[in-house]
């Protein structure tokens, strides 16, 4: 969060990142999400989606997103600012910004939010490896793993991921489990 800056532009990307972690979203979900699928709450967001890839019967879903207890990482007030900056009240939310500093009326592509998610973790120093590329949907599967370390149970985590397979939303968590749950930590050495 630290790289984004608080152009117009930054704000969007600051709000692009914490929705996209918050919401455990697909890059779909995020560019397909339009002002009137929000819903706000005095201590929350309501998002609807209206589509994804779980849901091809088009019946959508909601999720909540709530306000994050510190205000820099908190994904409710940096969608709140990104739209009231960029002075957007309906249609879609997440937008392209010129290099004037002017908002676009497109909704941003998924390689738009792509390239936003390249650039603030080059920005922030963290590279990539052949294992651990950088992609909006390894925010997803950050979600995941961080729900799952913090003790979230399987079904809330996959109810909130809109995951149908369990064995699916546990592959995202396979690879943190290495480090912590390896048996040669448990012996004594």
């Amino acid at each position: 969060m630290a790289t984004c800056e608080d152009s117009l532009a930054g704000l969007r990307d600051r709000a692009v990142l914490l929705l996209t972690f918050a919401g455990a979203l697909r890059r779909s979900e995020l560019c397909g999400i339009e002002v009137e699928h929000l819903t706000w709450k005095p201590r929350s967001l309501e998002l609807l989606l209206p589509r994804s890839k779980t849901d091809q019967e088009a019946e959508g879903v909601r999720i909540g997103i709530p306000r994050g207890k510190n205000e820099e990482t908190c994904p409710v007030r940096a969608l709140r600012a990104w739209l009231q900056s960029a002075g957007i009240e309906r249609g879609p939310v997440f937008r392209g910004v010129t290099r004037q500093g002017t908002t676009r009326s497109g909704a941003l592509s998924g390689e738009a939010v792509r390239l936003i998610v390249v650039r603030r973790a080059k920005l922030a120093g963290i590279k990539a490896t052949r294992l651990e590329p950088i992609s909006p949907h390894g925010l997803r599967a950050g979600f995941v793993t961080t729900a799952y370390r913090n003790g979230v149970p399987d079904e809330e985590i996959m109810g909130h991921s809109r995951h149908r397979s369990l064995t699916v939303m546990r592959s995202y968590v396979r690879r943190s489990k290495l480090s912590q749950a390896s048996p040669a930590g448990k012996v004594g050495l």
